[in-house]
């Protein structure tokens, strides 16, 4: 379990916005350690588009995002020239494209846009390749079991061959080990330097949480801290007092960032290959039908290392996203925001503003204390002020908000927690009520738990949501008999979003969940509860999506919110021939026994960039 946030709701800047992007940010990405990473010696040549007509099977090109299906697609320049019936595609290609080749897909065979992921963070997962991992999942799945002693089993079969290395371990999560059983309740699992020194003492390790925003040391590795950064001795004067007072347990950037420094050149280390690392995820993007990936965390050294890539590598993926802000020096240093007119790798949509933590790991800020240990814990939110009542929104933050749309940038607001998402709407409504410019495509991220209220608010200042749609599969078990109990109603209301008039996405925070949209599209559309399949236990079954309404959320509603929809998330005249082959359609399964731990395994049989193969699977 993650331990409750120690600074007060009243500090003046408690520093709390994702710590590792910060860190990273800080740390990594000096001149002279990028010159250390290793992008290739030139540029690869890149293979010219396939010229095609593409007929049989099943294709939805989802134009104006309606699942209508049409029988043939002509592709050439490396967007679509034409869809409609295999007697127009084929005369208007002979006109225009002769000598364009036929494909003809099987009975079963499914065409779509090519899947999107709109809110995932590239460059650090890309990073931490080489740290061990200690997640619950296993590809898309929960591991079973998934303990204390089966990620001690996974860390002592994976240690560093360098025994200088710290021991560098990445998606631990207390909130899907078994739950303790104590006199009254159920609580999460605690991890502490004790816990940890029983799966390695003679070693430093450090384990960061799935959420990225606690760390765990051991014994050993709060000493090599406390020996090789100051500030830590100067605070706690004594070894034992920093034992004492932290029990390993590291929360957030005041307490992440002296263990972090310490090991940043390792970090560098370990991420010298990030041009393979960063191929190896795209192609796991790929391997899932995704062709657009949107960075919802965006600063000057991501954009540099993936420009750096693009621009020697043979494009994978399309790429934009959120230009990270922390504070208001960050705001003040914005430009005037111009919307994307033509698509350039690693284009900008919006600004992110990260507004609390995770309810999973304890930090998400809510109106009501969480069920579970601490006791009196509500979560942090990030923009405190002395002085302000922890319910009332802190007006620097208010001003903060301001300040971005005072630009024209469109805004993505992390928020899990339903004060969170309070804070958000209100600063939205207070932002935008003199705001006479451009339509704006605003939205909240995650935005986990709702109440009709929001839903009518953000519909009204046309603010939409993407739902981290994994927190029902994957966490929903966790939420509802520990975390949150009867709260947990308020989780990820997709459907009643929807019948307001809402556009929705679907997105994977990966890597706090796994790459997969079909896995999205299943999870939103049964809401079944993973942590027991045999039970089958639906969370909320008034909120569940029809497989039309959930494809529609990862092709066509997602480009429209990431900026894109001029280029990709259909597959219309003029638009990229991004797209993906399955092996079959997944709107075709229709029952939740079909669905359930099915559609994320419909197999990719091929993806497609800009007429280009970019990944091609198993035929069988």
């Amino acid at each position: 379990m993650e331990k409750h946030h120690q600074h007060s709701h009243g500090c003046a800047q408690c520093s709390c916005n994702n710590p590792v992007l910060e860190i990273l940010k800080e740390e990594l990405f000096s001149p002279e350690n990028v010159a250390r990473l290793k992008f290739g010696l030139g540029k690869t040549k890149k293979e010219p588009p396939q010229t095609l007509m593409i007929s049989g099977g099943i294709i939805r090109p989802m134009i104006g995002g309606l699942t209508d299906t049409v029988e043939a697609i002509g592709i050439a320049n490396g967007k679509v020239q034409k869809t409609g019936t295999k007697e127009d595609v084929s005369a208007f290609m002979n006109e225009y494209f002769p000598g364009f080749q036929n494909k003809e897909l099987s009975h079963k065979q499914t065409l779509l846009p090519g899947l999107i992921e709109p809110h995932v963070h590239i460059v650090p997962t890309a990073m931490m390749t080489e740290w061990i991992d200690v997640s619950p999942f296993d590809g898309q799945n929960l591991k079973s079991p998934y303990d204390l002693k089966s990620v001690g089993a996974t860390i002592n079969s994976n240690l560093p061959d360098k025994f200088e290395y710290v021991i560098l371990g990445r998606g631990l999560d207390p909130s899907l080990m078994p739950f303790k059983h104590d006199i009254l309740k159920k609580e999460l699992q605690t991890i502490d330097n004790t816990i940890l020194d029983n799966i390695i003492q003679h070693r430093p390790m450090m384990l960061l949480s799935a959420s990225m925003h606690t760390l765990y040391l051991n014994t050993k590795a709060l000493k090599l801290v406390f020996d090789q950064n100051k500030d830590v001795r100067d605070k706690y004067i004594t070894l034992e007092n920093y034992i004492n007072k932290t029990k390993g347990t590291l929360e957030q950037s005041l307490e992440m960032t002296p263990a972090m420094k310490v090991v940043a050149p390792q970090i560098v280390a370990m991420a010298v290959d990030i041009d393979q690392y960063l191929t190896e995820l795209f192609r796991l993007a790929n391997s899932r039908g995704a062709t657009f990936m949107y960075d919802a965390g965006l600063n000057a050294g991501f954009e540099t290392l993936l420009k750096l890539y693009t621009d020697i590598n043979p494009e994978l993926v399309r790429i934009g996203g959120a230009r990270l802000c922390a504070d208001q020096t960050d705001v003040d240093k914005l430009p005037k925001y111009k919307q994307p007119t033509d698509y350039k790798p690693v284009y900008y949509g919006h600004v992110k503003v990260v507004s609390d933590g995770s309810n999973q790991g304890l930090t998400g800020y809510q109106s009501a204390y969480y069920q579970c240990d601490p006791p009196e814990n509500r979560g942090i939110f990030n923009y405190p002020q002395t002085g302000v009542p922890p319910n009332t929104m802190p007006p620097n933050y208010n001003t903060l908000i301001k300040a971005v749309v005072n630009k024209d940038w469109p805004l993505m607001i992390h928020a899990n927690g339903d004060q969170a998402v309070t804070f958000a709407v209100t600063a939205y409504q207070s932002a935008l009520a003199q705001y006479r410019g451009a339509e704006m495509r605003n939205r909240i991220e995650h935005c986990s738990l709702l109440t009709p209220d929001h839903i009518s608010d953000m519909l009204q200042m046309g603010v939409s949501p993407s739902f981290l749609i994994g927190h029902t599969g994957y966490w929903g078990h966790a939420f509802s008999k520990v975390i949150f109990g009867e709260k947990v109603r308020m989780l990820d209301l997709c459907g009643s979003a929807l019948a307001a008039g809402m556009r929705i996405t679907l997105h994977s925070d990966n890597e706090v969940s796994p790459l997969g949209p079909l896995r999205m599209m299943e999870q939103s559309i049964t809401r079944i509860m993973e942590e027991d399949p045999k039970k089958l236990e639906v969370l909320n079954e008034a909120e569940c999506l029809t497989p039309e309404q959930a494809l529609v959320a990862v092709t066509y509603d997602a480009a429209w919110q990431c900026y894109a929809d001029n280029w990709v998330g259909s597959l219309d005249v003029d638009y990229f021939a991004d797209f993906v082959i399955l092996a079959q359609d997944p709107l075709s399964l229709t029952k939740k026994t079909e669905q359930f731990m099915k559609m994320r395994d419909i197999p990719v049989l091929e993806t497609w960039l800009g007429g280009v193969q970019v990944y091609a699977g198993d035929a069988e």
